[in-house]
């Protein structure tokens, strides 16, 4: 079942939409878009098979880091982890948007290895085609 596409195109997008949460939560700092991030964060953790289980797991800790960061611009901590979830991200797009929503230049927002998923779709794109 781990091995099926839709199963894999299924998490992709959750991943996605935890994202754009976290995003939606830099922008507006709200505790009720702060609690959807959570929600979403404790939804992709048990895809793992451990619901519930005693320690937040790897979105659930993320999240609760990133958005403690986001709160605390003044803590000596909170761009480091806000670069480290830059760096994870690896839509162009949506890591130029998380970088404005939380204050960080241009500079410091530099293309990268995907990290969340489980690379990108196009990495094959001119497989199997003949060379010139």
């Amino acid at each position: 079942m781990a091995g099926m596409p839709g199963l894999q195109d299924w998490r992709e997008r959750k991943i996605r939409d935890w994202l754009l949460l976290l995003l939606r939560f830099a922008v507006t700092q709200e505790v009720a878009d702060r609690s959807m991030v959570l929600a979403a964060a404790d939804e992709l953790d048990s895809l793992g098979g451990r619901w519930r289980s005693g320690a937040p797991s790897f979105f659930q800790r993320t999240s609760r880091e990133l958005c403690d960061a986001i709160l605390a611009a003044d803590n000596p901590r909170s761009p480091a982890v806000l670069k480290q979830h830059l760096a994870r991200i690896d839509d162009v797009r949506l890591r130029c948007s998380f970088a404005a929503a939380v204050g960080l230049s241009g500079e410091e927002v530099s293309p990268s290895a995907p990290a969340y998923g489980h690379g990108r779709r196009d990495q094959d794109l001119w497989k199997g085609l003949a060379s010139r």
